[in-house]
């Protein structure tokens, strides 16, 4: 893989986490915290902490969120060049309010300066793409954006879809997909029907794999991890952790699995590996675990109980 390149959202994350059961219509004590977030940023952050070439290509307004954002994506590693800062503009942001499980209970995303991101703009990101460069989107894009980037691209694509309803950008390229992480909510949008029992996962992966995606890894929650790579269905388990941040953990999955498998990682060493990276996400209070590193993945693999099941057996 000669490099990942990564078009999507960059923002602050403003997260505040009750400190009790939340009561609406009324002010609820808690702690509120600023960091860095968007998909698309966190999972640039990640390869480039993975020591992965990486390059992120989102927009910012000329403003401090923006600054922040620029600094810190030079300083770990992220080639910042395609990160456009326009004047007069907002950098994007993610406001959520946690439970005191930290647990989203609900959230407003301010995401409207993506729409800045056009043809003309991104047109030289993809003529400096090459065949065995990796790509990977998220959905805060403009839907016929999305079509014309994936019609243009040389090289193999990779897409989380953010949410059940942003899922729906995906469903006409589905077939030009190397590497789709859907959660369970976002698969049965597509899918059609829920995702409940073992059958019911081999069946949705199968779907997937009928579209025309390469590798479908299919976050289940507690449930585990379900993924189809040509003819083999797999569902694997880790126990669970308490969590410090749910925020960024499914990015850092999608990053650490991406990672490991273009360098030809077993689709099993490349499964534990990102649960292992979300798992040290989820003990950070940041979207993206300065501790991460190959070394911390391998301690913490050495550490988690993995357990896998055949779903063509079901």
């Amino acid at each position: 893989m000669s490099r990942f390149v990564v078009i999507g959202g960059a923002n602050v994350d403003i997260m505040g986490i009750a400190d009790q059961a939340l009561r609406p219509q009324d002010s609820n004590p808690g702690t509120i915290r600023t960091t860095l977030g968007g998909v698309g940023r966190n999972i640039a952050e990640n390869l480039a902490r993975l020591d992965e070439a990486v390059s992120l290509v989102s927009v910012v307004g000329d403003d401090s969120f923006g600054r922040w954002i620029l600094k810190q994506g030079r300083e770990c590693g992220v080639d910042m060049r395609w990160v456009r800062s326009l004047p007069g503009q907002r950098t994007s942001a993610f406001l959520a309010i946690l439970d005191p499980d930290h647990d989203l209970h609900s959230a407003i995303a301010d995401m409207s300066i993506l729409h800045q991101l056009d043809q003309a703009s991104l047109q030289p990101v993809l003529n400096s793409l090459k065949r065995g460069d990796l790509l990977i989107c998220d959905t805060n894009l403009d839907p016929e954006l999305i079509r014309w980037i994936v019609t243009e691209a040389p090289c193999p694509l990779a897409m989380d879809p953010l949410s059940a309803s942003k899922s729906e950008k995906a469903r006409p390229i589905l077939n030009r997909l190397t590497y789709f992480k859907p959660n369970r909510a976002e698969a049965e949008r597509l899918c059609g029907f829920p995702i409940q029992t073992p059958a019911k996962i081999r069946a949705a992966l199968d779907w997937f794999v009928n579209q025309g995606v390469k590798e479908t890894v299919l976050s289940l929650g507690a449930q585990g991890t379900a993924v189809a790579v040509g003819q083999r269905r797999l569902l694997m388990t880790v126990d669970p952790l308490p969590p410090v941040n749910t925020t960024g953990a499914g990015d850092c999955f999608f990053a650490v699995y991406l990672s490991f498998r273009t360098q030809g990682a077993a689709v099993e060493d490349a499964i534990e590996s990102a649960a292992a990276g979300a798992a040290l996400t989820l003990s950070d209070p940041l979207s993206v675990s300065p501790l991460l590193s190959r070394q911390s993945l391998a301690l913490r693999r050495g550490r988690q109980s993995c357990r896998w099941f055949d779903l063509n057996q079901i």
